[in-house]
């Protein structure tokens, strides 16, 4: 990645993503979004036309006569392994090769749960940080604490540039009842510290927080759109209504994606019976004569103003989501421009246990859109986002209007006719801005691993404090004592010591007190987490500490009183 586009993406981390980048741990990056939409097991057809089966030929003869007579011995399972994805490649940017040993990985992503320690971490200076431990799962059986960094695994180091996520989940997801050894860093504790843990099955919540955000507004955050996303979308959505929720904020923020049948079952609970939820036009298929339509079957369990939170990270099956509330002037949709991502794959078994994800189809939203966001040949499709940020369009609201809609096509919902944008992405009814205003010392604080760090080492400083508020469970009282001035100028004196950082309050881009204000919201959010883990909302505690000062959440409670919601509400 060039300069150019490094520069581009910091700020852009800094504003959105600082700490939902370590929340989760394992969060797979740019992989999730290609975990695609339309994923079925399915059988290959045979190749039809002349010409198309010499072509295969020529590729199945240039292989046989390398295996066979090349000077020197060839893998040929690893040349195959390297050549197909050169070919993958040029097809679009979501077709790909699902190498065999890689499969399993790829499909436990979205499902329900998987065999493995139970943590979720991240990668911070080549090491594996624990970021939770899951409730019930194996390491917390074993004794490991959220804040340990995993040094050695089976007796060997396990730290250094080359580890990277999949090599992590690889060697710590195993078969069931078989045994990994752990060698363990832990802050206050100077030796290594060993752990034998046994895999078992970890279940994985895909609904990752609910909670009412005031007396009539209920908050539902999804990760991606796994196997049981509908269930746990279904009881989040009950259980708040239950406790008086007459409005919902649906979060799908940096959601990459997942199955397209769950987010239809989940379409179901909000739209009216017979309102289209998206349809996909494979080869030869068009609008009129669609491939498949996607409708809602019954009336919606809750018949209640719908607020949707999506940003630049929000793809496929989310877009699919967004589409369908937006076009059937079911709700409002609140934030950036989302990623682009129309494209449906079907996941094809290959030999030798591999598989292609091969794209069959585009996806259409109720009103005709297709949100796939150009690709082409020489064309940064990754670093798209980037580029939106350099053109500023993520950060000023005029230039987030003129950009998105530049070469958009428009088209009209289907029952109040608002005029809509296609041509890549959703276009949210209410634009929010990145907040990108910070100080030199905020920007290089937020970039750096102080604030994480300082989190676990408050902790261990803090013994008798912190058990006390874990006693209580009062993560609301948590807060407000944490968000205090004594605790930021602990973190100053840590930064000065660490990293020779001091604030500077002449900054012209922001105040002390905002400096103050961003870095402790990060902070006082890890330090919740840690201290009260997740209860039967999930991972309330941690949401709804951080989102208290987060701009596009106050942006959707803003937007329940807007003249876009005035027309939905007064439709019905």
């Amino acid at each position: 990645m060039n300069n150019k586009i490094k520069s581009a993406i910091a700020p852009v981390a800094i504003g959105i993503f600082t700490a939902l980048a370590f929340v989760f741990g394992a969060k797979y990056g740019e992989r999730r979004v290609m975990i695609e939409e339309g994923l079925s097991q399915t059988t290959t057809n045979k190749c039809t036309g002349e010409e198309d089966a010499i072509s295969i030929k020529k590729m199945s003869d240039i292989l046989y006569y390398v295996s066979r007579n090349y000077v020197d011995t060839v893998d040929m399972k690893d040349l195959v392994d390297r050549v197909i994805p050169k070919l993958t490649e040029t097809l679009d940017p979501h077709t790909a090769y699902i190498k065999a040993e890689d499969l399993q990985i790829t499909n436990d992503e979205l499902a329900s749960s998987f065999f493995g320690i139970g943590v979720q971490f991240n990668l911070r200076n080549d090491t594996i940080n624990v970021v939770q431990v899951i409730s019930g799962g194996p390491s917390e059986k074993a004794g490991l604490r959220a804040g340990d960094k995993i040094i050695a695994v089976d007796d060997s180091s396990f730290v250094g540039s080359k580890l990277n996520n999949e090599i992590v989940v690889k060697t710590l997801r195993g078969p069931k009842d078989t045994k990994v050894k752990l060698g363990i860093k832990r802050a206050g504790v100077p030796e290594t510290i060993d752990y034998v843990v046994t895999r078992g099955e970890v279940a994985q919540e895909t609904v990752d927080a609910f909670y009412m955000a005031d007396k009539i507004t209920g908050y539902v955050k999804i990760d991606r759109f796994g196997e049981k996303t509908h269930a746990e979308f279904y009881e989040a959505l009950i259980k708040l209504h239950e406790e008086g929720a007459e409005r919902f904020i649906v979060d799908l923020r940096n959601n990459g994606g997942g199955f397209l049948p769950v987010a239809g079952e989940m379409l179901n609970y909000l739209l009216e019976e017979g309102d289209t939820i998206v349809y996909t036009c494979g080869r030869g298929e068009t609008r009129e004569n669609p491939g498949e339509v996607i409708m809602s079957d019954r009336d919606p369990i809750v018949f209640a103003p719908i607020v949707v939170l999506i940003n630049e990270n929000s793809a496929s099956a989310s877009e699919i989501f967004a589409g369908a509330v937006q076009d059937n002037d079911r709700g409002v949709i609140v934030g950036c421009r989302s990623f682009g991502k129309g494209l449906v794959q079907q996941q094809i078994p290959i030999s030798g246990g591999a598989a292609l994800r091969l794209t069959i189809a585009r996806y259409y939203t109720p009103s005709g859109r297709c949100v796939q966001k150009y690709y082409g040949k020489d064309y940064d499709y990754r670093a798209e986002t980037a580029h939106r940020y350099e053109h500023g369009e993520m950060t000023n609201v005029d230039s987030m209007k003129k950009a998105a809609m530049k070469d958009s096509v428009v088209f009209k919902t289907c029952k109040l006719g608002r005029t809509v944008y296609g041509g890549g992405g959703i276009l949210p009814d209410v634009l929010v801005p990145v907040d990108t205003n910070m100080s030199v010392f905020a920007k290089k604080v937020l970039l750096s691993d102080l604030v994480y760090d300082f989190s676990y080492i408050y902790l261990d400083t803090h013994k008798s404090e912190v058990e006390a508020y874990k006693k209580s469970g009062d993560y609301k009282t948590t807060y407000k004592n944490l968000m205090q001035n004594r605790v930021y100028n602990e973190f100053l004196e840590y930064a000065k010591k660490e990293k020779n950082l001091v604030p500077s309050y002449g900054d012209v881009e922001d105040t002390a007190s905002g400096t103050q204000q961003k870095i402790m919201r990060l902070l006082v959010a890890y330090l919740i987490r840690s201290i009260h883990g997740s209860d039967d909302h999930h991972q309330r505690p941690f949401y709804w500490a951080y989102n208290l000062d987060d701009n596009a959440f106050r942006e959707a409670l803003k937007a329940f009183d807007s003249d876009v919601m005035k027309q939905i509400t007064d439709r019905k």
